[in-house]
């Protein structure tokens, strides 16, 4: 029961500042202003199913944003206040400290959008439209493993930094070359390579590479599993099934490896 104790404490301090209240906001306002302007700029029918391809692109880059920014300051504030060797120092271990920070964090951000979901998915069933309840289902469980992802890597961030400032430098770098710079530097890169004879001009590899980000892999999960108008492609690293797999491995890899380095950390 101890991880528990620290996400309820975790979870009361950090909704505290309006700031945070803000932030969790975006992804709400991004999803209930999609389901009011669906009817008007989408196309006919109007279902759940299809209200997911025509707001995905904007929420995915805003779930980042607010996931990498819940998450990076989630456990090194605490170290730099001391809060975190008082929370050792009673019957909670460094595990406890990860899972229940994890779970506020994780809980407020995926919370809200299910909440916004519900609600966004009821406007755009009301009054001409229709529920496609599996699909609705499907896109409301990507929508939340999402904002998990993006909170995990801000945790990760977190745990393997030393300050506040590194932890921010680290996990609002990986936003940026995750969402916007991705695809230019590994074009950059296979130039680069192909130039000087390390690599060949092999133009699937750099496309595998860059559908792996996790917004691309979102988006092909979307239009795989939920969409029926969307197509994912007919090359293999566009498969569906293996976007699953690489969303999986974002969800546990980079966290995995960050506790493992904070695990044997010196927190003094």
């Amino acid at each position: 029961m101890s991880w528990q104790v620290i996400t309820r404490w975790d979870a009361a301090e950090t909704v505290r500042p309006r700031s945070v209240k803000l932030l969790l906001a975006l992804p709400a306002l991004v999803i209930l202003g999609g389901a009011y302007l669906y009817p008007v700029f989408g196309s006919e029918p109007y279902t759940t199913a299809r209200f997911a391809g025509f707001v995905s692109g904007l929420l995915s880059t805003v779930v980042a944003l607010a996931g990498i920014l819940l998450g990076y300051n989630s456990v090194v504030g605490k170290r730099e206040s001391g809060a975190i060797r008082l929370s050792l120092s009673l019957p909670h271990s460094r595990r406890d400290v990860v899972w229940g920070t994890l779970a506020s964090r994780a809980g407020l951000l995926c919370g809200t959008m299910a909440v916004a979901l519900g609600v966004g998915l009821a406007l755009v069933v009301y009054p001409f439209g229709s529920l496609s309840v599996l699909r609705s289902l499907a896109f409301a469980a990507l929508t939340v493993a999402l904002g998990a992802v993006w909170v995990n890597l801000g945790l990760a961030a977190s745990l393997v930094a030393a300050t506040k400032r590194r932890a921010f430098v680290l996990a609002f770098g990986l936003f940026v070359v995750l969402e916007f710079a991705w695809g230019g530097l590994l074009l950059a890169a296979e130039r680069g390579l192909s130039e000087t004879g390390f690599v060949g001009d092999d133009p699937a590899a750099t496309a595998a590479v860059q559908a792996a980000e996790p917004g691309a892999v979102f988006q092909r999960l979307v239009d795989g599993f939920v969409d029926p108008s969307a197509t994912v492609g007919s090359a293999w690293y566009l498969d569906e099934w293996l976007a699953l797999a690489v969303f999986i491995a974002w969800l546990t890899v980079p966290l995995g490896f960050a506790y493992y380095r904070f695990k044997g950390s010196d927190i003094a």
